[in-house]
């Protein structure tokens, strides 16, 4: 009996030991972290492109009043279904200036302005003397200011640009004043002077007809909805 007990004790210390010897499995290499890309620029609104969603659908009037920067001249607002458009020279006898602010909350704000020694709805770019226009991506959250909304009001709205405009946020340029050039980008969008300057040469040397069609139809409604120069 007790060598049947030995021999089976034996056999079964020869098997543990066999097992324990035979080589684990290689255990698998977690995945190295995952490296984040880089955050892609935001991409300026493009100055046709603004246009073409300004004329897009049919606008709805949101309201009349003074404006930032130009209280002696009230501005006028509307808003389709991509964004808010206002026109800033809103009389009803037209002055020699003309200036569309357009506002999309997924694109940013755009500002496109001419000038003429006769009202700009009755001449074309020719005659223009100042014909420029700025570029704005939407305000990140460090900018502390409200999201913008197509539903805002038009007290809301003036709020929104003046905190907008209060801030210096990044912002691009170009154009003519007075027939002399200018244009760049200013702060962290500053390596973008080049790009935005070409992509948007076109429409500020030669407008498109959407420019023409956007200061008629404006135009035409400030007959209604402006008020003359206070």
């Amino acid at each position: 009996m007790r060598v049947g007990w030995s021999i089976a004790f034996f056999a079964i210390g020869c098997g543990f030991v066999k097992t324990r010897g035979q080589p684990e499995p290689p255990r698998e290499s977690a995945p190295p972290p995952a490296v984040q890309a880089a955050a892609e620029p935001v991409a300026l609104y493009p100055l046709d492109e603004a246009l073409r969603d300004a004329l897009s659908g049919p606008w709805e009037y949101i309201g009349t009043g003074p404006w930032h920067g130009n209280h002696r001249v009230h501005a006028c607002a509307y808003r389709n279904d991509r964004v808010i458009l206002v026109n800033v020279y809103c009389t009803i006898k037209e002055t020699r200036a003309f200036r569309i602010d357009v506002y999309s909350p997924a694109r940013g704000w755009v500002r496109i302005y001419a000038e003429a020694k006769v009202p700009v709805s009755t001449v074309g770019r020719g005659d223009y003397f100042t014909f420029n226009a700025e570029a704005q991506p939407p305000p990140g959250p460090e900018a502390g200011l409200p999201p913008l909304a197509l539903t805002m009001s038009f007290s809301e709205l003036r709020d929104y640009d003046e905190r907008r405009y209060q801030r210096f946020l990044p912002t691009c340029y170009g154009g003519v004043e007075i027939h002399r050039r200018q244009g760049g980008c200013l702060g962290e969008l500053a390596p973008r002077a080049a790009t935005w300057a070409e992509r948007n040469r076109p429409l500020l040397e030669q407008p498109p007809d959407d420019w023409y069609r956007a200061v008629r139809e404006l135009r035409a409604l400030a007959g209604t909805h402006g008020k003359n120069v206070q």
